[in-house]
């Protein structure tokens, strides 16, 4: 009988509850958290030389113009531009009776920058060399940015910027009393973007060339 108790007691033991071991899960995999948009690349700017002007830029010294003679004088003004800024990265425009001249950010600055580099030296030359000779002409500098960043941390980059150029300008011969200099940041845009968006089109400086008419 005690044989018979054994035996059931060690058969139930044999019944008991099987232990598993089971893989471990696999953890779901993170969902890619969105990076910030890179800047796009400017194109690349072909090399430029500017031109080696005389020594001295004799200036024409004809005073203030009249409607008789603004014309011919800005065409003449404008050509001489236009054949020293080829290929340096400048764009010339012709609004009426005045000049514009648009530069990318990246011709005259390392991104972020207010420290104008070697080429920006040589751009400002030859354009320091044209206007210097072209004397009844006044010149506002502005600067302009993108979006990207602090609305006023880019309207102070953008007036660094201006006073660089225009200090470069007045280094190079051209009158301090003819030279202006305005900061814009991001509030004139000339490619319309949302906030936070990288736009090398926005990131610019215009020098802006106008007669001097008499009253």
């Amino acid at each position: 009988m005690r044989k018979i108790v054994v035996l059931c007691a060690l058969a139930v033991a044999a019944c008991g509850p099987t232990h598993y071991s089971y893989p471990p899960v696999a953890e779901a995999p993170m969902a890619p958290q969105p990076q910030p948009e890179p800047r796009p690349s400017p194109p690349a700017l072909p090399s430029y030389t500017a031109p080696t002007p005389p020594k001295a830029v004799k200036p024409l010294a004809l005073g203030a113009l009249t409607s008789q003679n603004v014309g011919s004088y800005m065409d003449n003004e404008e050509r001489v531009l236009r054949a020293d800024l080829r290929g340096s990265g400048v764009l010339v425009s012709r609004p009426g009776d005045a000049i514009t001249l648009l530069i990318r950010a990246d011709v005259l600055f390392a991104q972020g920058s207010t420290t104008l580099s070697p080429r920006a030296t040589q751009v400002l030359y030859a354009i320091a060399a044209a206007v210097g000779k072209y004397d009844s002409t006044a010149l506002t500098v502005n600067g302009y940015t993108d979006t990207v960043g602090p609305s006023d941390k880019n309207m102070q980059l953008s007036q660094a910027r201006a006073d660089a150029v225009a200090k470069a300008l007045s280094s190079a011969g051209v009158d301090a009393h003819r030279i202006t200099s305005y900061g814009f940041g991001d509030t004139r845009l000339k490619i319309p973007t949302g906030p936070g968006k990288s736009e090398p089109r926005n990131r610019r400086v215009d020098i802006l060339i106008t007669p001097k008419m008499k009253a």
